[in-house]
Order: structure tokens, then C-alpha cells, then sequence
């Protein structure tokens, strides 16, 4: 009698290797006699079916490439050997086995399965490890020494690195022929050593380098090629990241997923055009940044419905900060090791990881990464930059910090040796001109409620809006402004503020007169959908553009009009507050002529703000019903993502708080929302209080607390 083996034994389903093709590829076990396996109704995804079309992906000239550096490393392999063999005979034996096998086992020995893979140790972490991302964020950013000259070019390990990369390159393409047939290890989320929160000692130390697709699962769904695809998907246009197959660390199918949402999603959306080709194959933290941005832009970009629920999943999935740890990480490794790494690497890499902040972090990351792309700007040379936009996207994002700062603060409108050339662009002059100007309308409007009241304590009315802040909204950031006496110790008076105008209307009629006629806003009228009408506002017309992003700068250019002229009306009885009612006309025929779909992303000074921003400075409810009642529901019907969504709800509720207010007599000017800097990005539409300040129709100011709530 056979012994009963402890062992289940398995079922012919599994081993027969029947089943939907998503049970094949998970090994999982499926029911064939059913019209949708189990498996998938369990899992709560689509079941693929039981059969499906192959597909194929043309990689002849990526093989042909891998095939001559195999061929490459081969050789060099084979010419080690034959020099070990003629030595061989004055060298001890042991000694020289265990040499030949250090040296050619990456290349000849390859093992046939990751089970070899799965038992070796994992390579320990630099001496860096213990580094806490959120401290880094948290402190102050310093840098250790001068960067490196990168003139030459030349590195020291730069050979190992390049032996290296090789045998990588190999392992990975005999792994790829069996990458089906392979249990998968443990995931990538365990490996990361150091989480977003804060440090886990339990966890295996593991090398900063990416993973291989034998030990690690892909968790994204949409990377897995349906059968709508069609052979000749790949992309045939140069990619601003260069060729992806002269970098063997983008060899993964995640990853290259990720690069080319990069080159078709991320960078077209980017205010100022960039590439990167020679950062992309030079530097690992840049390309762990890049990453980073494209796994959160890829995760947030899928239309959501307005449930504050779902948005909160989607904002805390883990895969949207999955290379966003790697790359803090990393880039605080290079900048402790400053000297052997060149600045435009460094440069990139906080740049990009302050965008990912943009999209789907928190005010104090933006503020942290920008302090921390300041410091590396200010030691780099520009004119012999190989990407010379670089300069303005910096600009730009210190004009973005600018604008999120209180107006109150003394530091609001710090100046560096790099403002005056940054003038000289069209780009960077319109948007320095709009975070002073509402700078100015801002603090104004602060200010005003405090000129005349006794009963909060302070020197000056910024001193005393400061001190209201604290008492009403109780933020941090408010207690450390006040803590530090970040504020103004003058008021401001109608002389100061007639003069700012003047400057700023000379620069804007500078601004507008070098523009083209192809810049231009150009009337849409050939056919009836070209004109916006409705029983609650008036008819407007729709106004064209060349693109996108000149319709925005237009945009912001009459809004920085707009705030001029109701300035102006103020203090000077000689201009119409009616003149700021056409302007917002004009603004809201050019948005809605503009496909706001394909809106600017990485960028404080979106259509949604402006909108906000005009709205205050209009006169009666014509502009704020006209947002609410046509622009809004055709946008809101056509789907939203993450980001939008707390964009265009965040306006929505914000205009009928303006627009209450508003048949009551109070005019709100302008807002801070009391939600601390560290917040999330889905708390923005959670119930939260908001200060307001404001005026009665111009007669007289008031301050008040509101309490708001987006999404329920």
C-alpha cells in the first residue's frame, strides 16, 4: 500500500494550464464551464475570455541592439578567460576559479529560472538608508559643497558602471524569454526601505536600483495588451527622453509603460516644452523622478465621479507615490555626494519631483522642492545649460510659491539676481506681473477690514490681519509667520497703490504690444454654438486661439488688467468700475471657446483660479452665474479626473458661497481656505473653514468665517 503523501495534490485545471488568459498569466485556477471563470468574478475584474487574438509588437531594431551588446559582453567574457587560462599556472587554483567565476558568472551562467534569483541576499542599501524623506522635506535644504564641473564629462566609476549596465542588460534579456513561466516574488511595496511616512526598520534593506520584472508583479492593469491594440503601437517619433534602448534600466514593461506616458502625456502638459535626453541616459535620480511623475500622472488621470470617497482612494493609492520615495531618496543621496554628480541632473530631478507635488501632494512639498530647486539653480550656469528651458520652468515655479504665500507677509515679494533677465520672456514677465498684482489687490483687501478697528491687537494691518488668522483659521503656518514677524510694519495708502498701477499698466501695454497677430484672440462666429447664451446670464461670444497655452497666457494677461482697472476705480474717480464687467466678458469667451479638457497641468495658475481670481473683481452676478449655470455642467458632464475634480468642485462651491453673498449686499474680494499646508490634496473639497474678506458693494469692509463643504 502506497504512503499517503501530506501533500494536496494539485488539479488538472492548473497544470493542464487552461483557463482566461488572466488566469494563465496569474496562475490561478479557473472554470471553464462557466461563462465568466470564478477567478475573475472573485477579483472583481473583466475575465478576459479563453481565448484571445495574439498580438505583436515589432522590437527588431531594441533586438538587434540588445543582440550586439550581448554579443559585446560574450567576447570580453571569452577574452578574460583565455587571459585567466595562460595565468592560470602561477596562480592558485582556488584563487582563480573563484576570480573567473566573479567575473564571467553574470554573463555565461546565467541562471534558467528567478528561483536562483529569488535565494540570492539582496544588495544592502548606501550608508544613506536611514535618511528620513519626510525630515528632508520637512527641514532646511542645504547643500554639502560646490557642484561639479561637468565640462569634461568624466566620471571615475564611470567604466563600472558601464560593466555593469552590460551584465544587467544581459540578465534581463534571458529573463524576459521567461518571465511567463516564473512564480512571482515578493511585491515592490515591500522592498521600499524608506515609506512617505516615515522609516521602516523592519524591512529588508534593498538596493535603490529598479527591480526585476521576474521578482516583481505588475499590479496595473492597463499595462497588459488587449486585443483593440494594434502590431504597430510602438511609437515611431524621437522621444524628448532620448532612445529608450540605450538605457538598460528601462528595459522593464513597467517602466517603459511609464516612459512613453511620459513622452505623450506628462510632457505636453508641462508649461514650459522640455526634454531631457541627455539628463535621461546620464542620471538615475532623474530618471526615478520621471518616474515617479508619470506613475502619479498615470494613476490620477482617469475620470472619477464626484464621490469624496473614491477621490480619497484614488489620492492615497499607494502606486501614485510608488518612485516617489526612490527618487527623494535618491536625490538626497546625490546631493550628499555633490561633487561626483553635475547640477543640470540635480536641477531636473527636483523640478520634476515639485510637479509631482503639484499634482498630488501638498502645499509644503511644492514650497520644499522649489526651496530646494533654488538652492542647486543658484550655483548652475544657464547659457551652457543642455536644456536651456530649464531656467524658465524654475522661474515659473518660483512665480507658482509666490503666489500660494499669504499677501501679508513681508516675504511675499523677494527678489533674486536672475528677476530682472527673467523679464525678458513674455512667459515669465506675464505671470511675475499677476502674483504681484493680486499680491497687491490681496493684501489690500486684508488690509482694509483692519485700517480702522482698534479691537485686534497690532502695529500695522498686517500685523493685525496676521493675528486674526491665528485666532480664526488656528493654521501652523500662521503661528510661525506671526512667530517669526513675517509681515508688513506700513499700511498701504492710496498713493502707493495708484503707483503700482502705473507701473504695471506701462509693463502690460509693453507686454501686449510685442505680441503677434497669430497671438491674437480671434472671434468664433461660424455657427450658432459659437455664441453662449442662457435664461440666467447674458450672451457672450467665443474667442480662438493657436493652441492652449497662448489662449492661458492671454488669460492672465487680462486678468492682470482686469485687477488694474478695479485698483484704479478705487482710489481714482476718473475710471469705470464697468470697465472690469468687459473684461470678464472677454475672459469668459476665450474659456469657453478653450478645450479645457487638455488643461495645463504643473502649474499653480490654472483656468479654475483665474476664473476665481476674475470673479472676485467683477461687478453684479452676470460672470459668477455665467461659470455656474453653463460653463460648469458641460465640463463636469464630460468626466473629470483626480485633479480636476478638486479644481472644478472646489470653484463650484466657492462661486455660490460669492454668489449668496452677493444678493446679500457683501462683496467677498478675496479668500484662504483653513486647511493646513501639509493637507492633502482631497481635504481641499472636504468641510473645512474659509476666511473671507470683502466690502459692501464699496461701501465700507467686512471680514467673516465661512464654513464650506465640496463633497459631502
Amino acid at each position: 500500500m502506497e504512503p499517503q503523501s501530506s501533500r494536496p495534490r494539485k488539479t488538472d485545471i492548473v497544470r493542464k494550464r487552461t483557463g482566461c488568459q488572466n488566469c494563465k498569466s496569474k496562475r490561478r485556477k479557473c472554470d471553464e464551464t462557466r461563462p465568466e471563470c470564478i477567478a475573475c468574478v472573485q477579483r472583481g475584474i473583466q475575465c478576459s475570455g479563453y481565448q484571445r487574438p495574439v498580438t505583436f509588437k515589432d522590437f527588431t531594431s531594441r533586438a538587434a541592439e540588445s543582440s550586439k551588446r550581448f554579443e559585446e559582453a560574450r567576447w570580453a567574457a571569452l577574452r578574460l578567460e583565455d587571459d585567466r587560462r595562460k595565468r592560470r599556472r602561477t596562480e592558485p587554483l582556488q584563487e582563480t576559479s573563484s576570480t573567473s567565476q566573479g567575473v564571467s558568472g553574470d554573463v555565461t551562467d546565467l541562471p534558467h529560472s528567478t528561483h536562483a534569483l529569488t535565494g540570492q541576499a539582496l544588495a544592502p542599501l548606501p550608508p544613506w538608508h536611514t535618511t528620513n524623506t519626510d525630515n528632508w522635506l520637512g527641514g532646511s535644504f542645504t547643500l554639502p559643497g560646490a557642484l561639479f564641473d561637468t565640462s569634461n564629462g568624466f566620471a571615475p566609476n564611470s567604466l563600472l558602471q558601464e560593466d555593469q549596465s552590460y551584465s544587467r542588460a544581459v540578465t534581463s534579456e534571458e529573463n524576459s524569454s521567461d518571465r511567463g513561466h516564473t512564480a512571482p516574488a515578493k511585491p515592490l511595496n515591500s522592498l521600499v526601505a524608506v515609506s512617505r511616512g516615515g522609516q521602516a526598520a523592519d524591512l529588508p534593506l534593498v538596493s535603490t536600483e529598479a527591480p526585476s520584472p521576474a521578482l516583481t508583479p505588475t499590479p496595473w492593469d492597463e499595462f497588459i495588451v488587449s486585443e483593440v491594440s494594434s502590431p504597430g503601437s510602438t511609437t515611431s517619433t524621437s522621444s524628448p527622453l532620448g532612445d529608450p534602448a540605450t538605457d538598460c534600466q528601462i528595459s522593464l514593461p513597467l517602466e517603459e509603460v511609464l516612459i512613453q506616458h511620459f513622452d505623450r502625456n506628462v510632457i505636453p502638459s508641462i508649461p514650459v516644452a522640455l526634454a531631457f535626453p541627455s539628463l535621461f541616459r546620464q542620471s538615475s535620480c532623474f530618471r526615478s523622478a520621471v518616474l515617479a511623475l508619470a506613475a502619479s500622472n498615470l494613476k490620477l488621470t482617469r475620470p472619477l465621479p464626484l464621490d469624496a470617497r473614491i477621490l480619497r482612494e484614488a489620492c492615497d493609492d499607494r502606486s501614485v507615490w510608488l518612485y516617489y520615495d526612490t527618487a527623494v531618496k535618491g536625490l538626497q543621496a546625490q546631493l550628499q555626494h555633490v561633487g561626483t554628480y553635475g547640477g543640470e541632473e540635480l536641477a531636473g530631478a527636483a523640478l520634476l519631483l515639485a510637479y509631482h507635488e503639484l499634482e498630488a501632494g501638498t502645499a509644503l512639498g511644492i514650497r520644499n522642492h522649489a526651496t530646494g530647486l533654488d538652492a542647486i539653480a543658484s550655483k548652475l550656469d544657464f547659457t551652457a545649460s543642455s536644456v536651456p528651458d530649464l531656467f524658465k520652468a524654475w522661474r515659473m515655479l518660483r512665480y507658482d510659491v509666490r503666489f500660494m504665500m499669504t499677501p501679508t507677509r513681508k516675504t511675499c515679494n523677494a527678489v533674486d539676481n536672475f528677476d530682472i533677465s527673467s523679464l525678458l520672456d513674455p512667459q515669465l514677465a506675464i505671470r511675475d506681473i499677476l502674483s504681484r498684482l493680486w499680491g497687491l489687490h490681496a493684501r489690500f483687501a486684508m488690509e482694509a477690514t483692519f485700517a480702522h478697528d482698534h479691537t485686534v491687537d497690532g502695529g500695522s494691518a498686517s500685523e493685525k490681519a496676521a493675528s486674526w488668522l491665528m485666532s480664526v483659521l488656528g493654521r501652523a503656518c500662521d503661528h510661525r509667520n506671526f512667530r517669526l514677524r513675517d509681515f508688513h510694519r506700513e499700511n498701504l495708502t492710496s498713493d502707493v497703490i495708484l503707483r503700482q498701477c502705473d507701473v504695471f499698466t506701462h509693463r502690460l501695454d509693453n507686454w501686449h504690444r510685442v505680441l503677434c497677430d497669430h497671438d491674437m484672440p480671434v472671434v468664433k462666429l461660424g455657427s450658432d454654438s459659437d455664441m453662449v447664451s442662457g435664461p440666467t446670464f447674458e450672451t457672450l461670444v467665443t474667442y480662438r486661439f493657436a493652441n492652449e497655452r497662448k489662449a492661458l497666457e492671454y488669460v492672465i494677461y487680462l486678468v492682470c488688467r482686469m485687477t488694474c482697472s478695479y485698483l484704479r476705480s478705487l482710489f481714482d474717480p476718473s475710471i469705470a468700475s464697468s470697465a472690469t464687467e468687459a473684461l470678464g466678458k472677454v475672459i469668459l469667451g476665450i474659456v469657453c471657446g478653450m478645450d479645457i479638457q487638455q488643461r495645463q497641468q504643473f502649474t499653480v495658475l490654472r483656468i479654475d483660479v483665474l476664473l476665481k481670481m476674475a470673479a472676485s473683481m467683477s461687478e453684479g452676478t452676470n460672470f459668477i452665474t455665467t461659470i455656474l449655470h453653463s460653463l460648469l455642467p458641460k465640463l463636469m458632464a464630460s468626466g473629470l479626473t483626480g485633479p480636476d475634480v478638486v479644481a472644478w468642485v472646489y470653484l463650484r462651491s466657492a462661486l455660490e458661497l460669492e454668489l449668496r453673498e452677493r444678493r446679500k449686499g457683501r462683496v467677498i474680494r478675496m479668500t484662504i481656505d483653513g486647511i493646513e499646508e501639509d493637507c492633502e490634496m482631497w481635504r481641499v473639497v472636504s468641510r473645512h473653514p474659509v476666511a473671507a474678506f470683502g466690502d459692501y458693494n464699496g461701501k465700507g469692509y467686512f471680514r467673516d468665517c465661512y464654513v464650506i463643504e465640496c463633497l459631502g
